[in-house]
């Protein structure tokens, strides 16, 4: 871990660890620090999806009532919605079952039960695996239980059942348009089992399931950013399951998806931000960044994963990045336009098509907006980030 540069963490690094731990322990917390407001934290609170573990501990404080009025019926409503989805899950699968139709639950709606309360864990939605050719069944099965297909997108289907609950329904565990290598990974190292007592619902060993829920956190994080939550997950499963876990499995498997520098430097800072250990400029600029982001990041952020490989000059300035941006170099070209393989001397046209797809694009432009304001030292710092994080996704 990185301490030969030792800094002084932000108090509002330290305060949402306080708040956390008071939560879980059901205790009270200290008091607000000089520096922290309600008001911030309640605005990280929602973006990150942490209201039931922030707001509860906050309501056993002495705070205005007008700001505990506004915190209670967020603590209510993410009680109801746990309570929802966990009901929901388990008649899914026994209807999934019931049906023989091979099925995984993923991500949020396992981290639940691996929390100290399933309440303790928010979750949007609720994502399942539907293995083989078995999806428009599937459909079907959900749809007799109340749920209304709203859309496709990428690798899942998206269903809603009033009043709240979402279902995403995948039938790929990782999106192939991200990142060539994890995709053909998790296609081809299918290593889920029968849960005991079930004959079609799957689940992953402690190594897999770790190894999946780093690769989508790093997905989102590439992509967009992505929120502290994700480090709290890392630290609940890694107090969990350290013991128990073939480390040695782990890090060979994350090695295989490019994603061990990755693991070891969010691994890092959830210790050093749960457990309140010294850590250096890079861990509070990370924490900061990921504390900026949301649960699911900002579609600015898409800009940092393309110029973390492209600028590699210590010196930063405005003019600089915008060339990175608008012309990056062939090898990232490539990943975006296979034609250009055969045809490399054609990659001012691959710029202009781009370019074209930009003026299009909402997100595109948005991220021009973005680096039209940023200034060189944010860039230079963000940048650092990407750089350290080593994500070399190739789509």
């Amino acid at each position: 871990m990185g301490n030969d540069n030792l800094s002084e963490k932000p108090v509002i690094m330290e305060y949402l660890s306080e708040l956390i731990h008071a939560q879980m322990e059901d205790r009270i917390p200290q008091p607000l620090p000089k520096g922290v407001t309600l008001e911030e934290l309640q605005e990280t609170a929602k973006k990150g999806q942490i209201c039931y573990l922030i707001f509860g501990s906050l309501l056993k404080l002495d705070i205005p009532e007008a700001d505990a009025e506004k915190m209670r019926p967020s603590v209510l409503n993410s009680t109801i919605k746990t309570l929802s989805q966990v009901c929901a899950v388990r008649e899914i699968q026994e209807k999934l079952e019931e049906n023989k139709i091979r099925h995984q639950v993923l991500k949020g709606a396992v981290m639940k039960h691996i929390y100290p309360r399933p309440e303790f864990r928010e979750m949007g939605d609720i994502d399942i695996m539907i293995y083989e050719d078995s999806l428009e069944q599937a459909e079907k099965v959900v749809e007799e239980l109340g749920f209304v297909k709203y859309q496709t997108v990428k690798h899942h289907e998206i269903f809603f059942k009033k009043p709240f609950l979402m279902l995403e329904m995948h039938w790929s565990l990782y999106d192939q348009n991200v990142d060539r290598n994890q995709s053909v990974y998790f296609k081809k190292q299918f290593r889920a089992e029968k849960k005991e007592g079930w004959q079609y619902s799957y689940e992953f060993s402690k190594e897999d399931f770790y190894v999946y829920l780093i690769s989508h956190m790093a997905k989102h994080f590439y992509e967009t950013g992505c929120g502290i939550r994700n480090l709290l997950d890392i630290y609940i499963y890694q107090n969990a399951y350290k013991a128990t876990m073939d480390r040695r499995l782990v890090e060979e498997e994350l090695r295989k998806c490019g994603l061990l520098n990755f693991e070891r430097e969010m691994k890092n800072l959830s210790v050093i931000w749960l457990d309140n250990l010294a850590g250096d400029t890079f861990y509070n600029n990370l924490f900061e960044y990921m504390l900026d982001c949301g649960i699911y990041g900002k579609g600015e952020n898409g800009v940092w994963g393309q110029l973390a490989k492209e600028i590699t000059s210590d010196k930063i300035n405005k003019r600089s990045v915008r060339m990175k941006y608008y012309f990056p170099a062939l090898g990232y070209m490539k990943e975006h336009y296979a034609w250009l393989d055969k045809f490399p001397y054609m990659l001012p046209i691959a710029w202009t098509c781009r370019a074209f797809q930009g003026i299009t694009r909402k997100g595109s432009m948005e991220r021009k907006k973005y680096l039209e304001r940023a200034e060189p030292e944010n860039i230079e710092k963000v940048r650092m980030i990407y750089q350290r994080l080593h994500l070399n996704f190739k789509k």
